[in-house]
Formats: C-alpha cells, sequence, structure tokens
C-alpha cells in the first residue's frame, strides 16, 4: 500500500501534529506506577552495603562471607531474588572463567549477577546494566580499600530499582538486568554478556550501562541535579563482512548509528516520565581515556549507549581512601545523592519498559536513491504484528541533532513519499507504534539503489 505524504518543509511540524491513527499515550499509567516503586532509602541503603565489603576488586577474596568479590555477589544474588519475587522471572550466577590478559594475571573465575524477565518474543532483548566491581588507584591491587560507591555501586543500586518495579511486568521483548563484573579489568563481564546474547542470535534493541550516576558535585564545582549524560557512537564500530566494511554500515549520515537512535530515544522519553529532567546527549563513545561496558555491545553491532553523571569529582574515582592536606580522597558512600540516583532509576525504568512493551522496530527500512527527485520515499518491510498499532516516520535536518517531525501512518503502510523533501537535505526513520502508543527505537534507512548498466 502507497500512501503519498503531502506537506511542505515549511508546515512540518503542523503537519505532524494533525490527529493520528494511533495516538501517542505520553504517560503509559503502568510505568508511572512503577517508577513511584523507585525508593531512595533503599538505592541509599545498598550503596552503603556494597561499599562496606571492602573491595570489590574482581581478583579480590572470592571465598570470604564479609569482604571482596565473592561476597558482594552473593549479596546481590539473594537480593535480587528477594526484590523480583517469586514466579516473575530468573536470577543466575553467570560465571566463566577469563584467560589471561593484561589486568588478569592469571585464568580467574568471573561472575556476572543476572535478572531476566522474560518476553514474549524471546528474541528481542533489552539490556540494563551497571557493574558491581571496584578499583583502587592501583588497578592491579586486590587488597586495598576499594569502596566504589559511585563506581559504580550507584549503577549497580539502579540496576536493583530496576528490578524492584519492572517485577510482575510482562513485555513484549526479554528485559536482562545485569550487574556486570570485571569492568575495570577489560570489560569482561560485559563482553562475555554481549558474545553470549550474539551466540543465542538475540537482537540487542537497547543496551544501557550505568557507570558513576551518584551526582556528585564534580572537580569543576558544578552541580546539576537533573541532568544525566548519555554517550553513544556514531560510525559503528561493529562486526565486519570478510572484505572489512562494517556490517550495520551508516549510509547517508555519520550521526544516525543504531546506539545514537537508542540516546534520542532516551532523550526524547526521560522528560516524559521524570518531570524537569534532561538526558543530555554527548555524540562520543564515551570518555576520553576511559572506556564503560556498553563497548562489547557496540563491537558486536547492538545498539548501547552509556549514562553517567554530568560532572564527576576525579578526587573521588580511582582513588585510595584517605586524607592529604585535609582534602579527602575516594570513592565514598557520603558522596553521593540518593536523590539524583532515584531519577537515573526511574530514567532506565521509563524508557526500558517503553521500548520492552513496544512492538518490534520495523524491519528492513530503505530509502529509494534510484533516481534524481526533489521528494523522498521511504520503504519497510510489512508487518502483520497485532502489536503494531501505526507507524511513524520521523525527519530532522541534517543539522539538527534530534528528531524534529513526526507522521504517525495507519500500519498497513508500507512506504510513504514526503514531496517536497529532498533526501540530500533531510534525515529520516521509521518507528513501530504500540496500541497505546509505545514507540519502539527508531530505524534509520539504507539506500535502496538498482544496479548500474553501462
Amino acid at each position: 500500500m502507497r500512501i503519498p505524504i503531502l506537506f511542505a518543509a515549511v508546515s512540518l511540524v503542523a503537519s505532524a501534529q494533525a490527529p493520528d491513527p494511533a495516538p501517542v499515550v505520553l504517560r503509559d499509567p503502568d510505568i508511572k506506577l512503577r517508577i513511584a516503586r523507585v525508593d531512595a532509602a533503599r538505592i541509599e541503603k545498598n550503596i552503603a552495603t556494597l561499599a562496606a565489603f571492602g573491595t570489590r576488586h574482581s581478583l579480590s577474596d572470592a571465598t570470604s562471607t564479609t569482604r571482596g568479590i565473592g561476597a558482594a555477589r552473593n549479596w546481590l544474588g539473594d537480593t535480587m531474588k528477594n526484590m523480583l519475587g517469586a514466579g516473575a522471572g530468573t536470577v543466575e550466577l553467570e560465571r566463566h572463567i577469563a584467560p589471561k590478559s593484561a589486568r588478569v594475571p592469571t585464568p580467574t573465575e568471573f561472575v556476572n549477577v543476572v535478572t531476566t524477565i522474560p518476553g514474549s518474543d524471546p528474541n528481542r532483548v533489552i539490556v540494563i546494566s551497571g557493574h558491581y566491581d571496584s578499583m583502587p588507584k592501583d588497578v592491579m591491587d586486590p587488597v586495598a580499600d576499594a569502596p566504589g560507591a559511585n563506581d559504580d555501586a550507584s549503577g549497580t543500586a539502579v540496576v536493583l530499582e530496576c528490578i524492584a518495579a519492572m517485577s510482575g511486568a510482562t513485555p513484549r521483548a526479554t528485559i536482562i538486568l545485569a550487574a556486570l563484573v570485571g569492568e575495570e579489568q577489560g570489560l569482561i563481564g560485559a563482553d562475555f554478556l554481549a558474545e553470549r546474547l550474539k551466540q543465542e542470535g538475540k537482537e540487542v534493541t537497547l543496551m544501557v550501562t550505568n557507570d558513576i550516576v551518584g551526582g556528585v558535585r564534580g572537580s569543576n564545582g558544578r552541580l546539576e541535579p537533573n541532568v544525566l549524560r548519555c554517550f553513544s557512537e556514531g560510525v559503528p564500530s561493529g562486526p565486519r563482512d570478510a572484505t572489512g566494511r562494517v556490517l550495520r554500515e551508516v549510509v547517508g549520515s555519520d550521526n544516525d548509528s543504531v546506539s545514537r537512535q537508542v540516546a534520542r530515544y532516551l532523550a526524547e522519553r526521560a522528560p516524559v516520565y521524570v518531570d524537569g529532567f534532561e538526558v543530555r546527549l554527548v555524540f562520543r563513545q564515551d570518555r576520553f581515556l576511559r572506556g564503560g561496558d556498553h563497548k562489547p555491545f557496540n563491537d558486536r553491532g547492538f545498539a548501547a549507549v552509556r549514562l553517567t553523571e554530568p560532572n564527576e569529582n576525579y578526587d573521588w574515582q580511582h582513588q585510595d581512601v584517605g586524607e592529604v592536606q585535609g582534602k579527602r580522597f575516594g570513592d565514598r558512600p557520603e558522596n553521593l545523592d540518593k536523590d539524583y540516583i532515584k531519577r537515573v532509576a526511574q530514567v532506565n525504568i521509563a524508557c526500558a519498559l517503553e521500548a520492552a512493551f513496544a512492538p518490534p522496530p520495523p524491519k528492513d527500512v530503505r530509502i529509494d536513491v534510484m533516481a534524481l527527485t526533489p521528494h523522498t520515499t521511504l520503504r519497510w518491510r510489512a508487518t502483520l504484528d497485532k502489536d503494531v498499532a501505526a507507524h511513524a516516520v520521523l525527519s530532522r535536518r541534517t543539522h539538527e541533532p534530534t528528531w524534529t517531525g513526526r507522521r504517525v501512518v495507519p500500519k498497513e503502510t508500507n512506504e510513504v513519499t514526503l514531496e517536497g523533501f529532498s533526501k540530500d537535505d533531510w534525515l529520516f526513520a521509521i518507528e513501530a507504534v504500540g496500541p497505546k502508543g509505545h514507540r519502539s527505537p527508531p530505524i534509520y534507512p539504507t539506500p535502496a539503489m538498482r544496479p548500474r548498466t553501462r
């Protein structure tokens, strides 16, 4: 079915606000009720408990019941089970042996603590993570105190709140809520999980790692209690074919990778559910000299981003606990803002559930480049999925960071022509819309070109 969409560039916004076949429900009441479950006092208590293990260095004592990585993971497993509740999903200690490497002197067992809430579409997966290991100033010192309150008990506490909020949910997509290990030793736990999902043939449509989300006053003196940075890669760094070409290559825009679409998705949906809160887009994969657990997912072509507080305090990261000339060092719980972490958890819950309740994103989205024309034609694979109520065409000028136009079309539509919109001047994407208005992450089109003849 082909439906021309007739609106000029100057009337894009007005046209996008016309009545839709499936109106968008901005605030799903179920999601609102679930994010209300987030408890700042519980966040504070859980971070204090994690810090009290003394160190959670990945190479620390794995047998003690009170100190080290083993005690921390056992507590996490028990806590996840209690917060999830019977019959709502599974909690597993996923064990594997990490080989010798630059930061692992001998083959060592690494254990991720993973909660899974099954969806009716088991192939589509959403991952929310934090890493529960920590480090002192010397990344190879498994004995020194390393409370790791911000890096990354804060992100782990967010994962625990997600479990409590999502317990009893019946999503379309399967949701994985993971406390990952070995981040400081080379993203080891994340690499294991990403590879497992790849080998299982899963489609990771949204992965978010929460790393350093404590909301501290930065080394620059600034405090921004309603801002969260979101880092996303631009040009994909994912798997390549035999010729060295990236398999999920983006053509026509270096700002429209699958991860960048997820970043925009979070930035758009966050203030809908958390009033006055901004997810600030940072268009690079991560900070200089640093890395996060989203990278192994990016390396496999999955859509993954990193969430981090807006202003970091470097005296309180990767430092030995102590005091020098009245200046305090070390990553301690008292540095953190529990109410800020509560808002971060609510953003994670709202965006993950929005995507998990939504129908799957459209497949085989193409932009017609077979002829020179002032118009743009988009096509995608038709779907009869009962949970697809409509599709939406997103648009923006090439210099704009986020989508500025949106037009909903009937679900039977699998081709639209945007008259007066040149594909040279505009960027587009397609999203699927569910019966209650839940929107999938958008899909950027790839060119459809007929073979050249001489």
